[in-house]
């Protein structure tokens, strides 16, 4: 019984052939809120002012990780402390305060702006993201019909994408002072019972993150010296 299950497993595998690639628009759907908008919604956002005193006072909300088939995440320390960092010490910004989960009471946009208001902050960046994973063999992937192959034959390859963005609000009005979206990607390529999910998504956060965190620094130093 247990030999059939391993055939079975060793004829999966080589049947993963091909890539399926990565579809973006439905990744960034995950990051995107879909809601009704009226033409009162449009008038109300063309009427908005940026109103940021000079220097200001950045909160920085990162909104819960999403889980998108086999690919999960989790937001680290590590993963804060460089958006964090990359809006500190620029000239128009006077401090930068993290907003945590607990102090905001759902992910909706008015909820993390009353946070980063009780924060003393005049502005909240959020930081979102979605990771995806595509996992197919490599022509050595084709000696997987024989049953020992999988342990040690590096057949098969997992591809990770990791999409981030970050969008920059008026605490008090909610008018949009910039949103950023960057990528990050990265690959193993090893024999399929060594291949972990997890570590190729935290590859390609980090760099995702790098690039965003580069851009973001970018942003913010222009908006200072207007």
């Amino acid at each position: 019984m247990r030999l059939l299950a391993v055939l079975f497993m060793a004829l999966a595998l080589a049947a993963c052939a091909s890539s399926k690639g990565f579809d973006r628009g439905a990744l960034r759907s995950k990051m995107v809120e879909q809601k009704a908008v009226t033409e009162e919604d449009i008038q109300r956002t063309l009427s908005l002012k940026p109103q940021l005193p000079q220097p200001y006072r950045l909160a920085v909300y990162f909104m819960p990780a999403k889980s998108y088939w086999r690919a999960p995440f989790a937001w680290t320390r590590e993963d804060k402390e460089k958006i964090v960092q990359a809006a500190s010490g620029i000239s128009g910004v006077a401090d930068v305060v993290l907003v945590n989960d607990t102090f905001a009471s759902s992910a909706d946009i008015k909820a993390v702006r009353l946070a980063a208001a009780r924060a003393g902050a005049d502005a909240v960046l959020v930081v979102d993201g979605v990771a995806s994973i595509d996992r197919y063999n490599n022509p050595l992937g084709m000696t997987y019909i024989a049953l020992v192959t999988p342990l040690f034959v590096p057949g098969t390859v997992m591809d990770g994408l990791f999409l981030a963005n970050a969008s920059m609000w008026d605490v008090r009005n909610q008018y949009l002072y910039l949103s950023i979206e960057a990528e990050g990607q990265a690959r193993k390529v090893a024999p399929p019972y060594f291949l972990e999910e997890g570590h190729v998504v935290a590859n390609a956060k980090a760099r995702g993150l790098d690039e965003l965190a580069r851009d973001l620094g970018t942003r913010l130093q222009r908006m200072s010296v207007r």
